[in-house]
């Protein structure tokens, strides 16, 4: 996004341009109303030929929210909230430099704490695959309960949609706004 304005500039509409792609791009609630709006907004402005606009979109998977939030592990936003709540009530304008450093030592030592609760409850808790992917095994073997149980979900998720789309083919879900 830190190209649009080099890349977008010369359109008479750009700050109009540029708000819809803002909104598009970080207000999907879904990939249906991504994919909905990026069309409209296309069809629009008349960007069908402008080639950047073309090639971001087919690389879509890999930079917008609403789609590398759904993959394994955080997005960008998710480490910068995390990392908000970690300094979340201990960090002002006021706090001076040794007792910050005081605070996130003891930040970080109740995280190292919970890391290794939570490495114990994995070689002392066992459980059932919940799919027959062989990938959920491997993931008890290297992961904590946490993160296979995150890993789970998202497994489970898709043999949800594995379903619907075998015995629901035209069902349509997304968003109507």
């Amino acid at each position: 996004m830190k190209k649009v304005p080099e890349k977008l500039k010369s359109y008479k509409k750009y700050e109009s341009i540029r708000l819809s792609l803002d909104n598009i791009v970080y207000d999907s609630l879904t990939r249906y109303e991504f994919e909905e709006h990026w069309v409209e907004m296309i069809a629009k402005y008349g960007l069908h030929k402008n080639d950047w606009l073309n090639s971001i979109y087919e690389e879509r998977h890999h930079w917008v929210p609403i789609f590398v939030k759904n993959n394994f592990g955080m997005s960008t936003t998710q480490r910068s909230e995390s990392m908000n709540a970690f300094f979340d009530g201990n960090v002002n304008s006021k706090t001076t430099l040794k007792q910050f450093v005081e605070q996130y030592e003891n930040a970080l030592r109740t995280k190292v704490e919970k890391e290794k609760h939570e490495d114990s409850k994995t070689f002392t808790e066992s459980f059932n695959c919940a799919t027959e992917y062989g990938m959920e095994k491997q993931a008890q073997d290297v992961y904590t309960t946490f993160k296979v149980r995150e890993f789970r979900t998202e497994l489970t998720c898709l043999d949800a949609q594995k379903w619907f789309s075998t015995f629901v083919p035209n069902l349509v879900i997304g968003y109507n706004g």
